[in-house]
């Protein structure tokens, strides 16, 4: 199977951690987003990563997609079969997933704009980055498993600090950079650190 990813997106490297975790051997073949091949665009065809190519050559598209698909190939389990439990494991992700997509998109806008920038814009994906961090700071009891939920935690957390890193963690949610620290010291979470 193949990832079609980037080094520094959350999302696939959540998918990457997944694989790494289940140790489901995955090709990784980088991408250029800002010159999408056409490999790329007939895996998915809105162009976005990560995809998986199957052996059998069909794609599938989507963290959440891919990491369900992963999950039910190997034990163990990171998504929990209890109904409930896994309902609250996709929540957590959802929310994770949430963070990633402010941070995403707080870069992107002073990349695309460095001079002329929308503050406005900006204030708002770090407000929301922030009230998402407090809520895994209140329900880090949620996350102290090491399961999906707690991949997705981290991974938001590891592009904010990246890109972002005056709207981490630390210093305003010490519990929750504690947990990070000792999480990422996983070898999952060293091999695919962002940088």
């Amino acid at each position: 199977m193949k990832l079609l990813y980037s080094k520094r997106s959350p999302y696939a490297r959540k998918a990457h951690i997944m694989a790494l975790e289940k140790n489901i051997a995955l090709e990784l073949v980088e991408v250029d987003l800002t010159n999408k091949s056409a490999d790329l665009i007939k895996a998915n065809p809105l162009g976005k990563i990560p995809v998986l190519i199957l052996d059998n050559g069909e794609s599938l598209c989507d963290s959440p997609v891919i990491c369900e698909y992963l999950d039910a190939l190997k034990p163990p389990p990171m998504i929990p079969q209890d109904k409930k439990k896994r309902l609250r494991t996709l929540h957590l992700c959802a929310i994770a997933d949430g963070l990633m997509d402010a941070a995403v998109a707080g870069y992107m806008e002073k990349v695309r704009h460095p001079e002329y920038f929308n503050a406005d814009f900006i204030a708002a994906q770090e407000k929301t980055i922030s009230q998402g961090l407090k809520f895994f700071e209140d329900h880090l009891e949620e996350i102290a498993d090491f399961n999906l939920a707690a991949i997705a935690v981290i991974c938001a957390i590891g592009y904010i600090n990246f890109r972002l890193p005056h709207a981490g963690p630390s210093g305003k949610f010490p519990k929750l950079a504690k947990w990070y620290d000792e999480f990422s010291q996983r070898p999952s979470m060293e091999a695919t650190k962002p940088g």
